[in-house]
């Protein structure tokens, strides 16, 4: 037996919908409008510090390569030129290898070598920077002197310039690999058949067919990854020699502006030295934000990628020897063919996997130079005792305590990055032809392409020197969270947004049908069909974060110490009332003891950066493993 509906029901049920919407498009738009907001204020923060040294220096300090802190001279002329090098030197070596690398695995590798040596470059990216200083320390750097003293040049070590170089270019040779394989899948393959048909080897497609066509994917990419290597601080820190002057050779010592303000803020107590640090980074910013405008711009100009091994699957891949066997069936003659392009061909496909062993080889090196020497040395003194342990008067230091502090910083960061990235790349996909949306995008890239030192000077800048009679004047938990949250909330908002967009229309409109409202289409049926795909980026968050050091120097600040809540025992407050406290990390004392001479401390940087790249790789299988599973959420609910 059937109840009659009120006749008021439709206009509940409307009003009910209403609601839902107002409030839903409310919050998601909040969480869009903290993108745009977090790149303006880091402007106008950087800009209000900084204006103190450019008001009293004025040009002087862009011209002058003087560095006396105690005299009150500062001139940015070494710095700018210590970045500028070894940018120069790592892009010089990285873009001929990371184009050949990805010419070879789109072109020329099996889908199998093709998946493997993907994952593994996706772990190069991966190592945290402070990861590469070290490995650079320990072998490049007396690699490097030995040659030096070999050729008889004039080095007073093997720290410099040259030496920065080639760890940045390791570092960004992964970026290059990646998106130019992108740019080199997105070429139609009509093209490379009208080469083969016309007789040109592979080599001649990939030369004058292929790599022509993905020119503007290319070079957005190279542009993607100098501003990776002008950013770049821990690693160049440890390697480049920290000297405030103008070298004559690459091979001597430097300095490079994102080194120097990690060095040197931490530390500064006069407000025009702080200012004039604060500057340096203000000119950064500004370099970082072009460079990656037109990265962004160029990239937007390379057609979409096409859909891998887009060839139908029931024919055999298409080739020079494929479509001259299939001429010769229909009696079609062919012209004479010289042996010299086939030789080419040959030594071109050796040239191009050599690029991908030059890319292989550093990474299996780190890997097994970090586990040699850090996993032997692992005890359980080292998870269980902080750094100032004494134990029946004896020094039994361990890294426990960082541990904890490194677990703190990420999971609360981890926590208010999340739901405030998920909820804009819901406004981003849901209201997509809103401005807001557009500019929410935007300033989402731009920020994925600031460098983590300014992030960190910006929280420092922030909640310390300008809040700090608020909140706290000195480093903090929470400003280390600050920090790290900003840093996450644009990969969270990125790949949750290329998640929800997978989710097929259909699943809309059958939930729409049913009466649904937004808020519950959104919340029971995309996001859910979405879910797999988006902790695969949440994962990338938190694997991004977790190796950071430059933005917690001057935040998170450190201790030697257990914090106050496990002396005795964890307390029922303990996650948040602590975080009002220096907080201890892990890659701080892989940064600091792998410079000391030291041997208790080298071997407590070796476990450190042992544990550290267990966990990114933990973490790399644990996202290949969730995005293998059949394909995204969203496909199979379609």
């Amino acid at each position: 037996m059937g109840f009659p509906m009120s006749s008021s029901a439709p206009a509940v049920h409307r009003s009910a919908t209403d609601w839902s919407s107002r409030a839903l498009r409310t919050f998601t738009a909040g969480a869009a409008c903290l993108f745009p907001l977090s790149l303006v204020l880091a402007a106008t923060v950087l800009t209000v510090q900084a204006y103190p040294a450019l008001d009293k220096l004025g040009w002087q300090f862009f011209i002058s390569s003087e560095w006396n802190v105690a005299q009150g001279r500062f001139g940015a002329v070494p710095f700018v030129y210590g970045t500028i090098i070894t940018s120069a030197v790592a892009m010089l070596v990285a873009v001929p290898i990371g184009i050949g690398a990805a010419t070879y695995l789109a072109e020329i590798a099996k889908p199998p070598i093709r998946l493997a040596v993907g994952f593994l470059v996706e772990l190069l990216a991966a190592i945290p920077s402070v990861v590469y200083g070290f490995w650079g320390i320990i072998f490049l750097v007396p690699l490097l002197q030995s040659l030096y003293g070999f050729l008889g040049l004039q080095a007073t070590g093997g720290r410099g310039l040259f030496t920065a170089g080639l760890v940045l270019a390791l570092m960004v040779v992964p970026y290059i690999t990646a998106v130019t394989i992108d740019a080199l899948r997105a070429v139609p393959v009509a093209q490379r058949q009208g080469a083969y048909a016309l007789g040109a080897t592979r080599w001649q497609t990939i030369w004058t067919v292929v790599l022509p066509n993905a020119r503007s994917g290319i070079v957005g990419g190279g542009f993607l990854a100098l501003g990776r290597a002008l950013g770049e601080t821990m690693a160049v820190a440890m390697v480049i020699g920290n000297a405030p002057k103008l070298p004559w050779s690459i091979v001597e010592p430097g300095y490079s502006i994102p080194s120097v303000i990690a060095n040197e803020m931490p530390g500064a107590g006069d407000n025009l030295h702080r200012s004039v640090l604060v500057a340096l980074g203000l000119v950064l910013f500004v370099v970082s934000v072009l460079i990656n405008l037109l990265a962004r711009w160029l990239l937007n100009r390379q057609i979409q990628p096409a859909q891998p091994d887009s060839e139908p699957s029931h024919l055999p891949p298409i080739n020079s020897s494929n479509v001259k066997a299939a001429l010769a069936e229909k009696s079609i003659p062919l012209p004479p063919v010289s042996a010299w392009p086939a030789r080419v061909n040959r030594m071109m496909t050796t040239l191009l996997c050599l690029c991908v062993v030059a890319l292989l080889v550093p990474l299996f090196h780190i890997f097994g130079q970090v586990t040699s020497a850090g996993a032997g040395q692992i005890s359980l003194d080292f998870f269980l005792h902080s750094a100032n342990t004494q134990v029946n008067g004896e020094s039994r230091p361990g890294l426990g305590h960082a541990i904890v502090g490194t677990m703190l910083l990420v999971g609360w960061a981890t926590l208010i990055a999340t739901p405030l990235g998920i909820l804009a790349a819901v406004y981003c996909v849901e209201y997509r032809k809103s401005p807001l949306a557009r500019i929410a995008r935007f300033c989402a890239e731009i920020m994925t392409g600031v460098p983590s030192v300014l992030v960190g000077l910006v929280a420092h800048a922030l909640l310390i020197q300008t809040l700090g009679s608020y909140l706290a004047p000195h480093p903090t938990g929470w400003a280390g969270v600050f920090a790290l949250a900003i840093m996450m909330m644009p990969i969270v908002l990125r790949t949750a947004e290329e998640a929800l967009l997978t989710v097929p229309d259909a699943l809309r409109r059958a939930s729409y049908a049913l009466g649904a409202t937004s808020a519950q289409t959104i919340f029971r049926v995309i996001l859910p069909a979405a879910s797999t795909a988006i902790i695969t980026g949440v994962f990338l968050g938190v694997a991004r974060i977790t190796g950071e050091t430059a933005p917690l120097l001057f935040t998170a600040g450190n201790s030697n110490y257990w914090q106050p809540g496990l002396e005795d025992g964890i307390k029922p407050g303990f996650f948040v009332s602590d975080m009002s406290e220096r907080m201890p990390f892990l890659t701080y004392y892989i940064y600091n003891y792998a410079m000391s001479d030291k041997i208790e401390e080298q071997h407590l940087a070796w476990c450190g950066a042992f544990v550290l790249l267990v966990f990114v790789l933990m973490v790399n299988a644990t996202m290949r493993l969730i995005a293998g599973r059949n394909g995204p959420s969203a496909s199979r609910a379609g």
